[in-house]
């Protein structure tokens, strides 16, 4: 990861006092904390790339969007580099139950930091919660084994507008592999996930013993999912697109627990992330 993705991301994973502020008003610290640079090396550096770091930032914005993520920053002002924190940004005729979802965003940027502590296993666990947050009416975890590249299974209803995608052939079912790796994911694993998949499909003799039989019982598609805690590598991301694999990364997954309504805000902002840590350790002792 470059210097400048470091500077940004930074924005989007701290808590901030103010509801709105111009981005140059953080700049030099986010250099300061991600690049080690001393404060007179990053006022330098804040002076010639600061223009360069809000287009940047403003792609990460217009991404968030893109993937259905609820937004960190709810409004950039036209023609000032102004920001708007999306938890704290009220406006005077936001609904309630809007002001209640943003309530929720406050914990989001907690549950990302402790994503960050678990282990490879904890983070597999982590997948299965995910999904059963996202109403998955069956989960499996898997023995570890990185042998055919399968972590956990699932079935989660599909939502369709009609009754062709809504559920009338079958639920979603899923085929997941986790890769809590520091750095983003390579195609060579995406490609082994989806081989998986094909093999599953087919019932071959090498996973069969793997596969749950409440698995083979539903009659819905079966589709991969790879989850990466970094993301994937841009020509990871075009194999994944090109054979129908979903693929996320730990922001989505914080997203899922932030938004879930198995916690409630007056719980306090560190409840999902006791919520995490309690779900996963149910999970791997099962």
């Amino acid at each position: 990861m470059s210097a400048r993705d470091h500077i940004v991301r930074w924005y989007f994973e701290r808590d901030f006092e103010r509801a709105d502020f111009d981005f140059d008003d953080y700049l030099v610290d986010a250099i300061v904390q991600t690049t080690g640079k001393n404060i007179m090396s990053s006022e330098l550096y804040a002076d010639v790339h600061s223009d360069m770091l809000w287009d940047s930032l403003k792609i990460q914005i217009a991404d968030e969007l893109n993937r259905g993520l609820y937004p960190t920053f709810s409004q950039v002002a036209p023609g000032v580099k102004r920001l708007f924190w999306h938890a704290k940004f009220l406006p005077h005729d936001i609904s309630k139950g809007e002001r209640h979802r943003r309530t929720r965003l406050l914990s989001r940027n907690q549950v990302t930091k402790s994503i960050r502590e678990l282990d490879y296993r904890q983070f597999e666990a982590l997948c299965v919660l995910a999904c059963r947050l996202s109403g998955a009416s069956r989960y499996t975890l898997t023995p570890h084994s990185d042998e055919f590249g399968i972590d956990f299974f699932a079935v989660i209803p599909s939502v369709g507008k009609s009754h062709v995608f809504n559920g009338g052939g079958g639920p979603i079912r899923i085929v997941g592999q986790s890769k809590m790796h520091s750095a983003q994911v390579a195609r060579d694993y995406v490609v082994k996930l989806t081989a998986a998949v094909t093999s599953v499909q087919q019932r071959s003799e090498d996973v069969r013993t793997l596969i749950p039989n409440w698995f083979v019982r539903e009659s819905g598609p079966i589709v991969g999912w790879f989850v990466a805690h970094n993301g994937l590598h841009s020509g990871a991301q075009d194999y994944a697109n090109s054979f129908g694999i979903i693929h996320s990364d730990s922001r989505d997954l914080a997203e899922i627990i932030t938004m879930s309504r198995a916690w409630q805000p007056s719980e306090g902002v560190n409840a999902p992330v006791k919520l995490m840590r309690k779900e996963i350790t149910e999970i791997l002792s099962q």
